[in-house]
């Protein structure tokens, strides 16, 4: 009995354990772009067959050629070396040009770099908790979701080498879906879902777009306010971030709303999805 007892102990924890590292993975920054990136190379790879089997082709063949040409050996190594790097780049070029994934790219890169300015030192240690890619069905992933006592704020970030602008409430030149529309809708969204889930919490989220990259516009105070949503310029963290203090917030109020919101994104690993639909 005990035998039995102690292997389905030992049974539980491991579940736990695997549960506990997907959602590890499951609620990094840029997830969701990764793994739509992912399927997009794999689906390039299986349409375009032929092109990668002639491709091969040609490597053999050019491979056959050093090997049977009189040369040295280190000249020959030289060559073969650079012939075969010289193909794996070209494919990985070739994957991303015809999979089109250069725009959940720079999203990664946006995701990454705004995850990483919300996580510092200074916020962790005032209370604040940061949840990634929460799932809504036609909306896709939330960036990052903030709670701290300053309330509740929904993040987009972007990424971009191309100059943008902030004109007519909207942020023009980005690549993918105008990201004043999508925090709005995320927020709204966020906030129904805290409301009239099983907890009910009446707290307003508020929408943010962080912008990044060599592409993003000069603010001058460092972020602006468009239509209801904050624009921080993300490169200029130490003068948007300040904006993001206050007392709205109790922290047994931010530890309650970081669990919930912790708990649907571990239905999302466990069920991705149902619990997708249920958040329409």
């Amino acid at each position: 009995m005990l035998v039995t007892d102690l292997a389905v102990s030992l049974s539980r924890l491991q579940a736990g354990q695997r549960t506990s590292d997907a959602l590890s993975v499951k609620n990094r920054p840029g997830e969701h772009a990764r793994q739509t990136i992912r399927t997009a190379w794999l689906r390039t790879v299986r349409k375009h067959a032929v092109l990668w089997m002639v491709l091969v082709s040609a490597l053999a063949f050019c491979v056959l050629l050093f090997a049977l040409l009189p040369m040295p050996s280190t000249l020959r190594g030289f060559w073969v070396g650079f012939v075969v790097a010289t193909a794996l780049a070209g494919f990985a070029w070739m994957v991303q040009l015809l999979s089109n994934t250069y725009g959940w790219s720079m999203g990664k890169f946006g995701e990454e770099a705004t995850a990483e300015a919300l996580s510092g030192y200074r916020l962790r240690r005032r209370g604040w908790h940061v949840i990634n890619g929460l799932l809504f069905a036609g909306h896709g992933d939330i960036d990052h979701v903030l709670v701290g006592p300053g309330g509740v704020f929904v993040f987009e970030s972007k990424w971009t080498s191309r100059p943008c602008r902030i004109e007519r409430d909207k942020v023009l030149g980005l690549i993918g879906r105008e990201p004043v529309s999508q925090a709005r809708d995320g927020a709204r969204k966020v906030e129904r879902m805290l409301r009239y889930g099983s907890q009910h919490f009446d707290v307003a989220v508020r929408p943010v777009v962080v912008l990044w990259g060599s592409g993003a516009p000069h603010l001058d105070d460092g972020w602006d306010e468009v239509d209801g949503v904050l624009i921080f310029e993300g490169r200029n963290e130490k003068a948007w971030l300040p904006l993001l203090d206050g007392s709205v917030l109790s922290q047994s109020l931010v530890e309650t709303i970081s669990e919930a919101l912790t708990a649907q994104v571990t239905r999302q690993v466990d069920r991705p999805k149902s619990s997708v639909r249920a958040l329409t």
